[in-house]
């Protein structure tokens, strides 16, 4: 190694980290104004790995090793310095370094974003491909090596870096926007633009789960069901997210459902919500656990899965909660209207108390007499009896006979369905 290479080597370790943590995309569109913001960040994020690539190519231009070098000493600053994490230099800075490789891993990140549409499974298939396609190009270990460097910073940034900043979620809950990783909006290109698709829309049980038809469709029919959105399988979860602000006042819940070719509750039966979710980053992890419990679980011959689909509901504040039956099946008697329930914010905490109150109602409910027969003191209203059973026997008629389960909450004012489904003896 030369003397000037050593000046080289030095350069290297100390102008790179400097031009990655440098904010220059952030005092330019302070000047320019937000609308500019993007296209500027673009182009001085691009243009700091190029000037990376092109002042190791000056020093070492025989040794394309060190060009990658000074990639990693790039991302290195941006994440010391900075703490973000800039892609787009990363590939402006490969199209320097080789534009075969540089064109070939857009093309196929490209590809697997578009069929994917997830982020984070498109940024770990390029950080897997980069050292293959490196390797494979350039035919010498020490380029592999670095490349391998490389994607392992990259990788480690991005875990890093959702726990970097959990302060500016938590000083606001109800806050609109949220922190995330400052590359995006360059994945963001290779998505289809899709609406987040809501309860007051109508549904079909595949890709929405049965569950959000039903519900859907209840809406739509003019019963209570509180406000919700719906994503089907394989749906990127972060706009949602953003889009949310879950908080201690006004909690969500999510319910998740098995999407299969032919829809059978019994083959896939629908896992209890998970409630009190006040923050974007506990709903975040209660989706991710719905998805990676589902891919845990192998699909049966008979009814082959295609999925889990996802619904995050407001959770309603309530008075009363429990379960109804349109018929009394056990009991063989279906004039009966089966309802069980008592005080509780939801049917599983009303459910779970000691006294739990049982009641059998006729197909026609005398309020006198369901008076007399709720003197207990955990007992529910027998006005409130009565709209249950009147529920019920409504939805069933509705589905021409079969009879219908229901799970529902009573705030005081309305009673609400959480999840209607079909049953049978």
């Amino acid at each position: 190694m030369t003397l000037i290479q050593v000046w080289g080597c030095l350069l290297i370790f100390v102008l790179c980290p400097l031009l990655g943590g440098l904010p220059a995309a952030e005092w330019l569109s302070r000047r320019l104004g937000k609308p500019r913001h993007r296209f500027i960040q673009g182009v001085i994020e691009a243009s700091k790995g190029i000037v990376s690539v092109l002042l190791a190519r000056y020093y070492f231009p025989a040794d394309p090793t060190w060009w990658l070098v000074a990639l990693i000493a790039l991302v290195y600053g941006q994440f010391w310095l900075r703490h973000s994490k800039q892609l787009l230099g990363v590939m402006a800075g490969g199209m320097v370094y080789s534009w075969q490789v540089g064109f070939l891993l857009v093309l196929m990140g490209g590809i697997s974003l578009t069929l994917l549409r997830e982020q984070r499974l498109g940024k770990i298939g390029l950080m897997v491909l980069f050292p293959i396609v490196v390797g494979l190009y350039s035919q010498d270990g020490s380029q592999g090596l670095a490349a391998i460097g490389l994607s392992c910073l990259l990788f480690w940034i991005d875990q890093q870096l959702p726990h970097s900043q959990p302060a500016a979620e938590e000083a606001d809950p109800g806050a609109l926007v949220i922190p995330r990783p400052n590359d995006a909006h360059l994945f963001r290109m290779f998505q289809r633009d899709r609406n987040i698709r809501t309860l007051e829309q109508p549904l079909n049980a595949d890709p929405f789960g049965q569950p959000a038809a039903i519900l859907s469709q209840l809406k739509s029919w003019g019963y209570s069901v509180p406000l919700g959105w719906v994503l089907p399988p394989g749906d990127d979860a972060e706009p949602l997210i953003r889009r949310l602000a879950p908080s201690p006042e006004q909690p969500l819940m999510v319910r998740s459902a098995v999407v299969s070719k032919q829809v059978n509750t019994s083959t896939h039966p629908s896992p209890d919500p998970v409630v009190q979710i006040t923050s974007r980053r506990a709903l975040s992890r209660v989706i991710g656990a719905c998805r990676t419990a589902y891919s845990s679980t192998p699909a049966t011959p008979n009814s082959p899965a295609l999925g889990v689909a996802v619904m995050v509901q407001v959770q309603i504040h309530g008075l009363y909660g429990g379960l109804a039956w349109s018929q009394d099946l056990k009991a063989d008697d279906p004039t009966m209207v089966l309802i069980l329930g008592g005080p509780g914010q939801t049917p599983s905490e009303a459910l779970s108390q000691t006294a739990v109150t049982h009641l059998q109602v006729p197909q026609t409910v005398s309020k006198n007499a369901d008076v007399s027969a709720l003197s207990a003191p955990n007992a529910m209203p027998a006005d409130l009896v009565q709209q249950i059973a009147k529920t019920a026997r409504d939805l069933e008629t509705h589905y021409q006979g079969v009879p219908q389960k229901l799970e529902w909450t009573y705030d005081g004012t309305t009673l609400w369905l959480l999840e209607v489904t079909p049953i049978s003896g």
